[in-house]
């Protein structure tokens, strides 16, 4: 079997930069490629560390001219708009005929495309041989115009969704799709994310940590999080709050504005009428008038190898989300043993088993989020029971393996078909 797994155009493949889809793509290729003969095509970073042992072909896609003209859109708005250009900012259309272009010279059996379902019909003409895989990390082909998302799935052999709250969302908005439909969900290195052991190095200081890791944007609930955290504070004298992620707003245009969910498209308020938002100094206002600037620790972008032993210092690890379509920090959590609190949004509520791993509560709701921290921060014997069933959970499900051989059924599948 051929594949042709097709990136982002902004993603980062390469230890030690990777955002998480690139991530995601770096190591089920690496999974995939011990059965499949793989080529990975990704956008041009000239600073990338391209390792030389890798068992799969890498086609580097160069973006200059998209990246000029999401400049010249970006300073000049105005006259972006009278030349009905706002609308190309994220066609990135160098970048997918480059795609098109290596997909005729390699002649794939499948080609696996991450997020970009308006590429469908372009990376797949009706005399294409080869079979079109759509992977939805996101809510995207529920929220987009119906009749466009309709057009591109008529070429669309398999969507395929990070979880069954994506896969069921699909479904109901387009029932009559005859395609495969899968959740083969994330994976994470359980060899790597591992419970801390008597070898490994030890907290550096005496203080109980709650840790989130992710982006500081406002779907992501931080601000919900310091609030409860106000709760924990004063609950517990030993008890810190660790950020571990990158200043990293999300453009409105990708969730908030697209969402259906009131508390999400209530996070408009953290954005000025042209999309940009303050939402960090939002946040060091709210750690200033709880007073907690001591308590609460900001640790920046933490690379993915060192975040084993950010998590293993943790005694708690939380999600606070408004929108999550899997939640991979939960799902790291548990493979290091941690107990974990995460929102009843999405893939979460598959991820966390509430009672038995840790525990789930509902999205913008401080004090419940509270509660739910210090029930596990009281009871030191049930957190280690929650963090011994996670890692089993993490192990069996979520594996790269795990995510593998699911995505080899369903390949599987469309070869038969």
């Amino acid at each position: 079997m051929k594949l042709v797994y097709v990136g982002q155009p902004f993603d980062r493949f390469f230890p030690p930069v990777q955002n998480s889809i690139g991530l995601i793509v770096y190591y089920t290729a690496l999974e995939l490629s011990r059965v499949a003969d793989i080529a990975l095509y990704g956008r041009y970073y000239r600073d990338d560390v391209v390792p030389g042992d890798l068992p799969f072909e890498i086609r580097r896609i160069p973006v200059l001219r998209d990246r000029l003209l999401q400049k010249f859109i970006q300073f000049s708005p105005r006259l972006a708009r009278w030349l009905s250009l706002e609308g190309e900012a994220d066609a990135h259309t160098q970048y997918r005929n480059e795609v098109r272009r290596h997909i005729a010279k390699d002649c794939p059996d499948i080609v696996h495309v991450m997020n970009y379902w308006k590429w469908c019909r372009n990376l797949k003409e009706r005399n294409s041989a080869h079979k079109f895989v759509l992977e939805m990390q996101c809510e995207w082909l529920s929220q987009r115009d119906r009749r466009e998302v309709a057009k591109q799935l008529e070429v669309v052999d398999s969507v395929i969704a990070v979880s069954d709250h994506i896969a069921n969302t699909f479904r109901a908005a387009f029932p009559e799709y005859s395609g495969v439909v899968a959740t083969v969900g994330n994976g994470v290195d359980v060899t790597h994310f591992r419970p801390r052991s008597e070898t490994d190095r030890s907290p550096d200081n005496n203080k109980r940590r709650i840790l989130f890791v992710g982006r500081i944007s406002p779907e992501k609930g931080i601000h919900t999080l310091i609030e409860a955290f106000d709760e924990v504070a004063r609950s517990f004298n030993d008890v810190e709050l660790c950020i571990a992620g990158p200043q990293w707003v999300l453009s409105p245009d990708f969730i908030v504005s697209l969402s259906s969910d009131p508390r999400v498209t209530a996070l408009l308020r953290f954005y000025d009428r042209w999309g940009r938002s303050t939402y960090r100094e939002h946040i060091e206002d709210l750690i200033k008038r709880h007073r907690l600037h001591d308590r609460v620790r900001f640790l920046g972008n933490v690379s993915h190898k060192d975040l084993v032993a950010t998590y293993q210092s943790a005694d708690v690890v939380v999600n606070p989300s408004l929108s999550e379509s899997f939640g991979i920090s939960v799902v790291e959590g548990m493979a290091c043993g941690i107990p974990v609190v995460g929102t009843r949004i999405g893939g979460m509520c598959e991820s966390i088993l509430s009672g038995a791993t840790g525990t789930l509560v509902e999205a913008d709701a401080p004090h419940e989020l509270a509660d739910a921290l210090i029930g596990i921060l009281g009871d030191s014997a049930r957190a280690r029971e929650m963090g011994l069933e996670g890692r089993e959970r993490a192990v069996k499900l979520f594996s790269w393996t795990a995510r593998a051989e699911r995505l080899m059924a369903v390949y599987c599948q469309l070869g038969k078909a």
